[in-house]
């Protein structure tokens, strides 16, 4: 595979300025690169969504939270009479309620609760008046078929951590694709300055050879035609030339569309040349297992199946009949006084319990056995999906590696082809000069060896192609950069909104 280009530091990569490249004139692979990755608003966007599936694990770890409640009301009456007001004595009630609830994994709602009630009246039959009632009261309700069990009520939490797994491995995929396409696009630019190159020294050569030739017409040792096919030799070499410099124009915007900039440079930035292959190893195809273990699409997969056998792990649950279980214990008192009404209660003068059973099941069952088996098909369909993504990898990594030996093989053959061009142009050349070839002859050697320098290049690219999409096949693309993904994530993920007063 091909050598990582550049290495930057870390720091370098999180703190350089988005806009480095339009302040000078070199733009280098691992610049345009995070540029893209801090620019692209479908990766902000993604990272809101990670952000909210992080949260989400808190909103169902609140579940467990213990729930604290309190309440209180005062209420006076007295009825309306016709004649004695005594008959009809004024009254007034305050009352009390508070306490705490949790609702534990075991499924079990437990409760503890206290009420306080103060009544006074103004008939003066009332042993205690005004009278101070307090109870203490305990109470559980645990479910013994649905809903029984940690594995049944974690599976919310559990499912948010999935979900959360997942949006990370999808905003990772993301940037691979967007890593992917810049670095392609980078190294677009790279060919299209390196055919200028090819270009303007056709042109250099043209415009020396008509120089020459037209002094050789002076002096007799040239004709007409000569002259007229240096002349039109010239032409198409501008119009080469011409055209490679728009090609860098097109290469250069859609690399800065890439990036996410809404600024493009009038003039041409300089970029990395495309790097000599002809000596590289080939090396070995990167094994399946490997490529399994980081695939985001893949990894993804896996947490669909994970989160489906959840489903029906919960579809099973709903299936099952409603018995519940339930527990109460309390103690009472009433005094004269708040404190000695507790302090009756305490002492167990009053109590209340209960202890029951209740259940309730749906006739048949219909509709939840249905649903419960549309769970268990999504999850076959799911598990058939995984497999076939597997496949699809497997042969997307053995055409890849196909392409990528090629590529190198084809590098090393258009390389000798470019040698051999440039050898036959320098012997045209000196028999030209020698009067023992044609100036036909000479142009044709010329125009050989600029196709073979174009196709040498061409191989270049397609070869360092096949190496960016065997890298991004295996998540492996960021180390190309100096980075990890956690470094990758620090730049996309967008930073946690600021309150709004």
């Amino acid at each position: 595979m091909i050598s990582r280009f550049f290495i930057p530091t870390f720091a370098v990569l999180c703190f350089s300025p988005i806009m480095r490249a339009q302040e000078s004139v070199f733009l280098d692979v691992s610049e345009a690169i995070i540029q893209a990755l801090q620019q692209n608003l479908s990766l902000r966007i993604e990272g809101v969504d990670v952000l909210n599936a992080q949260e989400e694990i808190f909103v169902q770890e609140s579940v467990f939270d213990t729930n604290i409640f309190a309440s209180g009301t005062q209420r006076g009456s007295r009825s309306a009479s016709y004649q004695n007001s005594e008959a009809f004595p004024a009254t007034h009630n305050s009352t009390v309620r508070a306490g705490v609830s949790k609702f534990l994994d075991s499924g079990a709602e437990v409760q503890i609760t206290t009420n306080y009630a103060r009544n006074s009246t103004s008939a003066s039959a009332q042993a205690l008046n005004p009278a101070h009632a307090g109870d203490l009261i305990m109470s559980l309700r645990q479910p013994l078929l649905e809903g029984r069990g940690s594995s049944i009520n974690l599976i919310p939490l559990q499912q948010a951590e999935l979900d959360s797994q997942r949006a990370e491995l999808f905003l990772k995929d993301t940037a691979l694709q967007i890593m992917e396409r810049t670095e392609s696009a980078y190294w677009d630019l790279a060919y299209a300055h390196e055919a200028y190159k090819v270009r303007l020294a056709s042109q250099e050569v043209a415009e020396k050879l008509l120089e020459e030739n037209q002094e050789r017409e002076r002096v007799g040792l040239a004709t007409n035609i000569d002259v007229l096919q240096s002349q039109v030799f010239l032409a198409t070499s501008k119009e080469a030339v011409l055209n490679a410099s728009n090609l860098i124009d097109d290469s250069q915007d859609l690399l800065y569309r890439r990036m996410g900039t809404e600024n493009y440079p009038e003039d041409h930035v300089s970029v990395e040349q495309l790097p000599d292959l002809s000596t590289e190893e080939i090396g070995t195809i990167t094994s399946l297992l490997t490529i399994l273990a980081n695939n985001p699409n893949y990894l993804q997969q896996r947490l669909n199946i994970k989160a489906w056998e959840l489903s029906v792990k919960a579809s099973r649950n709903r299936a099952l009949p409603q018995v519940d279980l339930t527990a109460g214990l309390g103690l009472s008192g009433i005094d004269d006084s708040p404190t000695d009404a507790y302090g009756s209660a305490l002492e167990r003068d009053g109590y209340d319990w209960l202890a029951g059973i209740e259940f309730r099941v749906p006739w048949g069952q219909r509709s939840d056995k249905a649903r419960y088996q549309q769970t268990r098909n999504n999850l076959y369909r799911e598990q058939l999906r995984l497999e076939d993504i597997q496949q699809d990898i497997k042969v997307i990594n053995r055409a890849n590696w196909r392409n990528w030996v090629t590529g190198i093989e084809r590098v090393r053959a258009t390389k000798l082809s470019l040698d051999l061009a440039t050898e036959q142009f320098d012997r045209e050349r000196t028999k030209y000069e020698s009067g023992l070839a044609t100036f036909r002859e000479l142009l044709e050697a010329r125009e050989d060896q600029d196709e073979a320098n174009l196709r040498y290049l061409s191989s270049i690219l397609d070869a360092v192609k096949a190496d960016i999409v065997n890298m991004a096949l295996d998540a492996s693309l960021p180390e190309r950069h100096g980075l990890s993904w956690d470094s990758t994530a620090s730049i996309i993920l967008p930073p946690e909104p600021t309150e709004q007063p």
